[in-house]
């Protein structure tokens, strides 16, 4: 590393206490995940040390990139090797949900907000997007309310063929645990 690579360690120091200063009073996986979403962004690798989530097997591809269903980060989900298209964003936005929740359904809502942590852009209609998202001409996407959808059998298959997505057994908070 040359002289004008080399760090500042009271530079160094003067950043991370801002950052403290932020993100202090949010609980460890939202700090995680801010963290990892700001490197995202910046176009950087998150660091070897990862956040862990809870024991369970490695499976599917990519071996470390999921544990027990549970996708390690959501810098690291986001990382794909293909080139997307904003509407493959947004599937790829629901298979992350589906990663964290299973069968649960998801808002709109939620969608838009893993896009912007994960630095993403999806299109402005997400709705239609959804309702028009087929794969050998099956229905990726079932309403399930208002501004809610499902994913189909369908969407399950092709999240785990494309992106070696399995279903998470994490359980969603309700509004009124919020």
């Amino acid at each position: 590393m040359s002289e004008a690579h080399k760090p500042d360690p009271v530079r160094t120091a003067e950043l991370a206490q801002q950052i403290v200063n932020v993100l202090a009073k949010e609980d460890s996986p939202t700090r995680q995940r801010a963290i990892f979403a700001a490197l995202t962004i910046l176009g950087e690798e998150a660091p070897a040390g990862k956040p862990s989530n809870r024991g369970g097997d490695t499976g599917g591809r990519g071996g470390d990139e999921h544990v027990g269903g549970e996708h390690r980060d959501l810098a690291t989900f986001f990382k794909r090797d293909e080139k997307l298209k904003a509407s493959d964003y947004a599937q790829l936005c629901a298979a992350y949900h589906f990663s964290q929740y299973g069968d649960e359904a998801f808002t709109l809502e939620e969608l838009r907000k893993i896009a912007t942590e994960a630095g993403e852009t999806i299109p402005d209609r997400l709705d239609m997007t959804l309702k028009a998202a087929k794969k050998n001409k099956k229905t990726l996407f079932q309403s399930a309310g208002r501004d809610r959808y499902k994913p189909t059998a369908a969407a399950k298959q092709m999240f785990k063929e494309r992106w070696g997505v399995r279903p998470g057994k994490n359980t969603k908070p309700t509004k009124d645990s919020e």
